[in-house]
């Protein structure tokens, strides 16, 4: 088929960002062999803009993903974090493509309600809708005519390429890692700050918070394959299925990863796949005694990979998209 994807390759980033979901949903589906235009909405935007805002250019970014459809004829336009793109432009194109399937997939939280507007108010024109939260909050969002999926997050072995659980133990930099930002998170904070005080005499390398800069692109995932384990740290771990897409890019470069309970992950990774914990003191238990169990902290990890590789990988999540979108539902169903 004809696919626009319509999302954000962050070309601004110059590969810092290379991990992100829109590059790993975009790749699978060019590995399933469709033809598949790149529309990068916020480049676009910033091309379109004389001083490189993303607000200026959003009317002439708008006029020209409904040009690029014209244009193509695709058979699927898929929207990924598509803020910027107005639900007026969507109905233009479906004027001009009565034919067209159009869905939209998002991996950010589903709780906060001013973020997740644009869902609202575009389900009507889409004919799914794929997001990396699942449960109630998911199905608060579908229509009779564009039903909402649960999507995990993807990893890719191109971008996934590292294999943490081969490390020799010589080359070890961190026995924990964790990347991710605390400014505007009290309550992250201190968790990581009462979790350093409880690993005393274990390296723990801390990324984005606790006043330490962040990394990204190469640097980053020498960082990964360095270390014996990370931590998943989401937002929250008491809404069904979410968790941060940081736990594709850890387990998908093989390394021990940590994350909590309350999620319901253990329907997506079993116990020998990845570490749960319940609270701050069974967690730095965990970590303690993997630290030193090398048999067993390889062989959960490299099962976790093995599941993320297999089962999670961006052709697979496309292959979920597209074949929702293509299987028949009836627009004009009441």
């Amino acid at each position: 088929m004809r696919i626009v994807h319509a999302c954000n390759l962050q070309f601004d980033k110059d590969g810092a960002h290379l991990w992100n979901q829109d590059q790993k949903i975009h790749h699978g589906l060019v590995r399933l062999g469709h033809f598949v235009y790149p529309f990068s909405i916020n480049d676009r935007a910033r091309m379109f803009s004389p001083t490189g805002s993303k607000s200026f250019g959003k009317g002439k970014t708008n006029k020209a993903l409904v040009e690029t459809c014209i244009n193509i004829h695709p058979d699927l336009l898929i929207l990924g974090h598509a803020q910027w793109i107005s639900a007026d432009t969507l109905r233009q194109i479906r004027e001009a493509l009565p034919e067209i399937r159009i869905g939209l997939w998002y991996v950010d939280p589903l709780w906060d309600e001013e973020p997740t507007r644009h869902l609202r108010e575009r389900a009507p024109l889409l004919d799914g809708l794929f997001c990396s939260t699942g449960g109630p909050l998911l199905e608060s969002f579908a229509t009779p005519n564009c039903p909402a999926r649960f999507i995990p997050s993807a990893v890719d072995a191109g971008i996934e390429c590292h294999r943490a659980f081969e490390t020799p133990e010589g080359e070890f930099v961190h026995d924990l890692l964790f990347f991710g930002r605390d400014k505007g998170q009290p309550e992250r904070r201190a968790f990581l700050s009462d979790l350093r005080d409880r690993l005393t005499g274990l390296d723990v390398g801390y990324y984005g918070c606790l006043d330490q800069p962040l990394i990204m692109g190469w640097e980053k995932e020498q960082i990964i394959r360095r270390s014996k384990m990370a931590l998943n740290l989401s937002r929250r771990n008491d809404v069904e299925l979410y968790s941060s897409s940081r736990i594709a890019e850890l387990m998908g470069n093989g390394i021990l990863t940590l994350t909590s309970r309350g999620a319901g992950l253990e329907t997506l990774y079993g116990e020998d796949e990845i570490v749960y914990y319940d609270g701050i003191d069974e967690l730095a238990e965990r970590i303690r005694h993997y630290a030193n169990d090398r048999s067993s902290r390889v062989a959960i990890a490299k099962k976790g990979w093995e599941r993320n590789h297999r089962d999670y990988s961006g052709t697979e999540i496309a292959r979920t998209i597209v074949d929702a979108l293509t299987s028949p539902v009836d627009r004009n169903t009441p």
